[in-house]
């Protein structure tokens, strides 16, 4: 499924704490990347950026902000 970015809302510059606290649905793709991160990102990554956090955890920044931003339209039954 395409995705543009409709909701550019959610930026790199973004802690992991802003995110979820705006956008609740998003809990549950941080959940899902735990296991590439080695570890709950909610738990030891809450105050870095989402860019700072996809560095540190070895994440794929593009992919990560695209599963959030479908979270965030609410679309999360379609990943």
């Amino acid at each position: 499924m395409a995705v543009s970015n409709h909701n550019d809302s959610i930026t790199p510059e973004m802690t992991l704490l802003e995110v979820v606290h705006q956008y609740r649905r998003t809990e549950a793709v941080f959940r899902r990347y735990e296991g590439e991160a080695q570890g709950c990102l909610l738990c030891h990554a809450l105050f870095d950026t989402l860019e700072e956090a996809a560095a540190k955890y070895g994440l794929d920044l593009d992919r990560l902000l695209r599963d959030l931003r479908v979270a965030a339209l609410g679309l999360t039954d379609e990943l």
